[in-house]
């Protein structure tokens, strides 16, 4: 999704102002909080609507995001930019058929208007249909009138084709355009990957990196270290020991966690491919149900250090709230995956709310989890550390520790996976996932890349096909560059520890 860089289409409103600077610079919670504040005093300020939309959707409300853009459009119906806003929210929540219609609105109102144009292609793109995205584009490249936004679609479209010095030509030429940080990230990410796919390895990491450094945003690992280390304290062994269970004993949910880019969309695609089974992504559900505990059973105390005030009923609650927020997803399924990677950090809640639910812990070489962090670009607004060499080695050990307390003090069941053992022997750890999950073995679930589901990470086109074994090892390619990351790594050294300056390259 790109955001509009100029005011067109906001007026002149200081506080709409603030919020679309925020949400320019990453900061959408507090861009978020602007336009609710907004719509507190105006509930027909479209403007605000737009904005909110963009941010629910950023944060994975994409249904409340479609009702807030609809909103906005029903109030001024020829605003081209809030058509293809919604366009764009429909796309990012895999609307992909009503985003194209939507596109087709804008059109109407603007023939060879581009974010519609750009929009319009990015949907072709997510459907594998790169012809119709190529015949879109193809006339406004050639006549040299595409914008930003088209660039970066035909610069996919080049890759897809292996004309990869055209795809370095289309995106290069817009790098000195006025735009905000993130669209500026993709046209690198892009090069980046046109590099990296014609072997250019050294000027791919140089692309990648130049991506990253886009971010304004500072990584802070002693925030993501402090945290943890909350976590752990509050979660000790005899905590929780005495912390009421929930009678629940549904096994409905099955929660993927662990690292980003770990192999976990794999693994949910593998299940999800089971009659009796659905993947619903990265879900909020979870974040949602424990952001709203401590209100919830009365505590005076925050997340996580309420949890001394759970009482049986309690977690009974907290338990039924989650189970019937995921059941919405797919009311007939058997099995819900819910993969919301991060939500490695609630564990200690999950297991006192649904005892019986079934972890899926994914994990990958360390080395090869955090190099396709850092070369892949995720949505504006996902945390800074990603980017950050030494940060993201903090991180991930700043995980390691979480993770082994977790195996110390809890007795829920947890399968932890290895994406390498998973491309090596396919049929045997799809029989052992689906064992686990308690359900029956289904041939299908080998042929998971013929289903119809639309993925939304950035693993999509790879589980759309066979499973292949060509990003194991694939840090091998940027060992030259990886010093910083081996360094902290191999040492333990977690974000408690003081940061030093830039650390993307050598």
């Amino acid at each position: 999704m790109y955001y509009a860089h100029v005011m067109a289409g906001f007026g002149q409103n200081s506080a709409i102002a603030q919020a679309l600077n925020l949400m320019n610079a990453g900061d959408v919670l507090g861009a978020g909080n602007v336009c609710r504040q907004i719509l507190g005093r105006d509930k027909r300020s479209h403007q605000a609507m737009v904005l909110l939309g963009q941010v629910e959707s950023k944060q994975g409300g994409h249904q409340q995001a479609v009702v807030h853009l609809t909103r906005a459009v029903a109030l001024a119906p020829r605003n081209l930019d809030y058509q293809v806003k919604l366009g764009e929210v429909l796309a990012a929540g895999g609307r992909n058929r009503e985003a194209l219609l939507r596109f087709d609105k804008a059109l109407k109102l603007k023939a060879d208007a581009p974010s519609a144009l750009a929009g319009k292609s990015g949907v072709y793109i997510r459907l594998r249909d790169w012809d119709k995205a190529r015949r879109l584009l193809v006339p406004f490249v050639d006549a040299g009138k595409e914008d930003i936004g088209m660039a970066i679609a035909y610069a996919k479209v080049a890759i897809h084709d292996a004309d990869y010095a055209g795809a370095v030509e289309i995106a290069s030429r817009h790098l000195t355009d006025d735009a905000i940080w993130p669209i500026r990230q993709s046209l690198w990410f892009e090069i980046g990957t046109a590099h990296e796919k014609a072997g250019q390895y050294d000027e791919a990491f140089e692309a990648f990196t130049r991506g990253n450094t886009a971010n304004p945003a500072a990584p802070d690992p002693s925030a993501v270290s402090a945290w943890f280390d909350r976590l752990i304290g509050a979660f000790d062994r005899d905590t929780m020991r005495a912390l009421p269970r929930s009678s629940i004993s549904s096994q409905l949910a099955v929660p993927i966690v662990g690292m980003y880019r770990s192999g976990s969309t794999l693994v949910e695609q593998i299940i999800d491919a089971h009659p009796q089974a659905h993947g619903a992504g990265e879900l909020l559900d979870l974040p949602d149900v424990v952001a709203a505990m401590s209100e919830q059973i009365g505590s005076t105390l925050p997340f996580p250090d309420c949890i001394r005030d759970l009482e049986s009923a309690d977690v009974d609650a907290l338990g039924s709230a989650y189970l019937a927020r995921l059941r919405d997803h797919a009311p007939s399924a058997a099995r819900i995956c819910d993969k919301q990677l991060p939500n490695f950090e609630r564990l200690g809640i999950l297991a006192v709310m649904l005892p019986h639910a079934r972890v899926i812990h994914t994990r990958r070489d360390p080395l090869d989890t955090c190099v396709s962090c850092y070369v892949n670009r995720f949505a504006a607004g996902t945390p800074s550390y990603l980017g950050d060499l030494r940060a993201l080695g903090m991180h991930y050990n700043d995980y390691l520790a979480l993770m082994e307390h977790w195996r110390q003090v809890l007795d829920a069941p947890m399968l932890e996976l290895d994406y390498e053992e998973l491309v090596q022997d396919q049929e045997g750890v799809s029989r052992r996932l689906l064992e686990f999950c308690g359900l029956e073995w289904d041939d299908c679930c080998l042929r998971f890349f013929e289903s119809k589901r639309e993925v939304l990470t950035l693993s999509r086109e790879q589980v759309n096909q066979p499973i292949y074994r060509d990003s194991v090892g694939h840090h091998q390619r940027y060992a030259r560059h990886l010093g910083p990351l081996r360094e902290v790594l191999a040492s333990g050294l977690r974000g408690s520890a003081a940061c030093e300056g830039p650390t993307g390259g050598e």
